[in-house]
């Protein structure tokens, strides 16, 4: 049942130390700590089980209403304080995963089976659960993870060592794989999953985030591939700091090394089926396309209609003489010459029979040297796309 005060064992229930003589006397002291002192003072200082529980579920106690506060705003209403003052009670060696997922700290199915004990550990610690309640409780707490020094590059030692535990907690809780609140159990692709968020401002923490066991094909909820996000999140800090944005880049070509590693799809589609290499193309990020092609991303690879990216990126030149779509039709023409470099295939037929030159217009030239005025042509183009996609 939620909440049932712990039974206590003679092994914490009393002691012959002062501090279990002086609990009549120190229980306002105790009522006054915050809840990371009365944590901190149970190290050192003997106390009851059932006292402990009985100051964190006491409205009237800076640490119970601290408590309860964070939980309500993680689920309102519902069994989590009640179930985190019977845990936070229980010395650390007595609580257990079972009691961990019945309170809710598991945000997506079966995580259990694939925790590893230093992380098992980590989640039952007081600092574990403090850490959970901080960042993990709430769809949106693991957004400030990076606030601070660690945001625009290396932190100090102990800023690196807190980071480090915080990313422990959330990929073995779950919070980067849902946005729903604790108990729901349900496997909701976040607005931006944690994966995401490193990419675009800690790149430096993703490949330990990857480490960790997070999905390295992750979408978040607009249907954006991983792949897709940490590659134009690296283009746009090259444009940004003057680099030109048809060179592949040495550390694009390390990020698209660092998801194939992991298992990271190189040529991942959005929700419309369009894939990496096309999408980065069209966002006028030319040489984060072709570090994807250059890391193994199959030009030739089909997707569920057989289409390959030799058919998008012909089906998009088409369109040249259109005014809507004549950026993109230049970047794709640009990117045919350069997908053909990496064994782009324009014979393979689709599931309806089409090959990628049938779409391509007989006037289009895919000689593989790229004169400098064509260059310049399509690089002002990228830019426009940069700016016009913000």
């Amino acid at each position: 049942m939620p909440g049932t005060p712990p039974i206590t064992t003679s092994a914490h229930s009393t002691s012959e130390g002062p501090c279990a003589s002086t609990w009549q006397a120190d229980s306002a002291h105790l009522a006054a700590m915050t809840l990371s002192e009365l944590l901190d003072t149970r190290r050192t200082c003997v106390f009851r089980t059932q006292d402990i529980w009985n100051t964190l579920v006491n409205a009237q106690t800076c640490a119970g209403r601290e408590l309860r506060e964070t939980c309500e705003r993680a689920s309102r209403n519902g069994p989590l304080f009640l179930e985190m003052v019977t845990l936070l009670s229980l010395p650390e060696s007595e609580r257990t995963l079972d009691q961990l997922s019945s309170a809710g700290i598991f945000l997506v199915p079966d995580p259990v089976r694939r925790l590893q004990p230093g992380d098992a550990a980590l989640l039952r610690s007081d600092e574990g659960l403090m850490l959970w309640l901080r960042y993990a409780a709430t769809p949106s707490g693991y957004l400030n993870v990076f606030d601070g020094a660690d945001l625009f590059g290396p932190a100090c030692a102990d800023d690196h060592a807190l980071i480090g535990k915080i990313l422990r907690v959330l990929v073995a809780s779950g919070r980067d794989r849902t946005d729903a609140a604790p108990s729901a159990m349900a496997e909701n692709a976040p607005r931006n999953p944690l994966v995401h968020l490193c990419s675009q401002v800690a790149p430096h923490w993703l490949a330990r985030v990857l480490e960790l066991g997070a999905n390295a094909n992750q979408r978040n909820q607009r249907g954006m591939p991983l792949t897709v996000a940490a590659m134009r999140a690296e283009a746009l800090r090259l444009h940004h700091a003057g680099q030109d944005v048809m060179c592949a880049h040495a550390s694009l070509h390390a990020l698209a090394d660092l998801l194939k590693r992991h298992g990271g799809d190189l040529m991942a589609p959005n929700r419309r089926g369009v894939p990496a290499v096309a999408l980065l193309t069209f966002h006028g990020l030319c040489g984060a396309a072709e570090a994807l092609l250059a890391s193994g991303a199959d030009p030739n690879a089909p997707d569920a209609h057989g289409n390959t990216l030799m058919h998008h990126l012909t089906h998009a030149a088409r369109l040249r003489d259109d005014p809507v779509h004549s950026d993109n039709a230049k970047l794709a023409h640009y990117m045919l010459i350069v997908a053909s470099r990496h064994d782009g295939d324009l014979t393979r037929v689709n599931g309806n029979g089409h090959s990628a030159r049938e779409w391509l217009p007989t006037a289009l030239s895919l000689a593989p040297r790229i004169d400098d005025e064509f260059l310049c042509d399509v690089r002002a183009t990228a830019f426009r796309r940069i700016k016009a996609l913000g």
